[in-house]
């Protein structure tokens, strides 16, 4: 049942919260960006978008009070979907980094991983956009379909997590606050997970778990708090590390490629000298 317009609902307190957090976010997500890089694979960026999509989201819930329409809301259930991928893609910043001591993980990886969580940033998108024009903006098999890659993607990286706890040893000890941040996020993004995936296998409870019309109580502690303490979280370590030095800056595993070139040299040089004798 969807709220009574002109009237300021639970829900909408609910995005005012929202709004209030991530505004918050958003200016940290600019510093971190300033302070360790804009790159993509550096992780802060994704924070700036995670932000703006929730930014928006709370904003199209807001304007759903004098604009009840199924546009406003095919907005707000666009946004809230797709959230999961920036959220679940933060982790990227995390890993890359610690790769960077490791040397352990191909650059591919990464990309795979991110592959598959944009794969659900589409079905998203697409899946919200139907759910938009249906008439009771439920859950299809495009948004069931987000879920599942943006949960893979997660599993992924509970896997990386592993990896990297058996390669402690290469990792600086201030870095190390990166893999418990992680550690302590865990249970927080299965709560989170688990308000989405929930009610695509269960139908029965379908009905509560629905961040436009479903059970608000739970909406806000099994998936806004939860993403407010994990952001949380994410920013008070970024704000933490020190700045990587120069020779760390460059892609992941890119320093594979400058020993081939300098086994090249050498090895060139070698031939040289035995010509010469």
């Amino acid at each position: 049942m969807l709220d009574p317009p002109g009237v300021f609902t639970y829900r909408d307190g609910v995005a005012v919260i929202q709004i209030f957090f991530f505004a918050i976010f958003l200016v940290f997500g600019f510093i971190l960006c300033h302070r360790h890089g804009f790159r993509r694979s550096e992780g802060w960026v994704i924070l700036i978008t995670f932000s703006l999509l929730r930014l928006i989201g709370a904003s199209f819930q807001l304007a759903s009070i004098n604009y009840p329409t199924d546009s406003v809301y095919g907005g707000a259930l666009i946004c809230e979907g797709i959230g999961l991928a920036p959220l679940t893609l933060l982790n990227i910043g995390i890993f890359g980094r610690l790769n960077k001591y490791a040397k352990k993980i191909h650059h591919k990886a990464f990309s795979v991983i991110s592959l598959v969580a944009i794969a659900g940033l589409v079905l998203g998108i697409y899946g919200g956009i139907n759910s938009s024009e249906s008439a009771d903006l439920g859950t299809n098999a495009l948004l069931k379909a987000s879920v599942i890659c943006f949960l893979a993607a997660y599993v992924a990286f509970l896997g990386l997590f592993l990896l990297f706890l058996t390669w402690l040893s290469r990792i600086p000890p201030n870095e190390r606050p990166l893999l418990y941040g992680f550690a302590c996020c865990i249970p927080f993004m299965v709560v989170r997970f688990m308000y989405s995936v929930l009610p695509t296998f269960i139908p029965s409870i379908r009905d509560n778990y629905n961040a436009l019309f479903g059970n608000v109580t739970i909406y806000l502690f099994m998936a806004v708090l939860e993403e407010i303490v994990i952001v949380a979280c994410y920013v008070y370590i970024g704000m933490r590390l020190d700045e990587l030095p120069p020779e760390l800056k460059a892609p992941p595993l890119s320093f594979k490629k400058k020993d081939k070139k300098k086994k090249r040299k050498h090895s060139s040089q070698d031939s040289g000298e035995n010509i010469l004798k």
